[in-house]
């Protein structure tokens, strides 16, 4: 499993009282950063060799996940990360464009310059992606997502309210995070409309109007929703 080197094992953590609960915050925090992409299976045995526990933990976290509606379980097959519905796309990227169109509309207020330029590195990160996918070269999903990440981290950090950027980060347990990425990732052109949005949101920003920067971040989310939604269902 990507990643899996970076992960501290269970018996180095917590009392193993509590090796369920580790396990499970874990896991979910791994999933919400697509170290498991959707539709990954997660093998008990590889997992509990990871962590250096038995699989029983391993049992009880995953059946956790399941209830939390992270993964499911598959008939004789076990567990994989669980695909989105649609009602979850709806609803995450409604709740996450309020949030967001909230903090670009207080960023555009507060934002400093050295966060100012962030964005614009942000916003360059995006255009070299277009062209790195047009070239056919390696490396343009992981640049995406520090991008990606990058860039909102920004506003939600411009706007000064962490309550708000607290808020966004619980809706990744439901929909993860750069999951856009995922309908993204083999479309030249969807890649130069997506940088072109943030480029017009970090402009809004720039310019100090609030009230563009919310809309243009709330049509952001809004084209995300249609995008996931878009892809998820040509998988099904």
């Amino acid at each position: 499993m990507e990643g899996a080197e970076n992960v501290t094992p269970a018996r180095s953590g917590p009392q193993r009282s509590y090796v369920v609960e580790y396990l499970t915050t874990s896991l979910s925090e791994r999933i919400a950063d697509n170290e498991f992409e959707v539709g990954t299976w997660i093998r008990q045995e590889k997992v509990a060799k990871e962590y250096g526990v038995s699989r029983t933990p391993v049992s009880l976290a995953l059946n956790k996940l399941e209830a939390m509606g992270v993964v499911e379980r598959i008939a004789n097959r076990g567990f994989r990360v669980r695909y989105p519905s649609l009602l979850d796309i709806i609803e995450v990227t409604e709740v996450r464009g309020v949030l967001e169109g909230h903090a670009a509309f207080r960023a555009a207020t507060r934002i400093t310059e050295p966060r100012m330029v962030d964005l614009r590195s942000a916003v360059d990160a995006f255009r070299q992606v277009v062209e790195m996918v047009r070239r056919g070269e390696d490396g343009a999903g992981a640049l995406w997502q520090r991008a990606n990440s990058g860039f909102h981290a920004t506003i939600f950090d411009a706007a000064g309210n962490a309550q708000l950027e607290k808020s966004a980060e619980m809706l990744h347990h439901r929909l993860p995070r750069n999951i856009t990425w995922l309908a993204l990732r083999s479309d030249p052109r969807l890649l130069a409309q997506n940088a072109d949005e943030h480029a017009n949101i970090a402009e809004a920003i720039e310019s100090r109007d609030g009230e563009k920067a919310r809309e243009l971040a709330v049509a952001h989310m809004d084209t995300a929703r249609d995008l996931i939604s878009a892809h998820f269902e040509s998988r099904r």
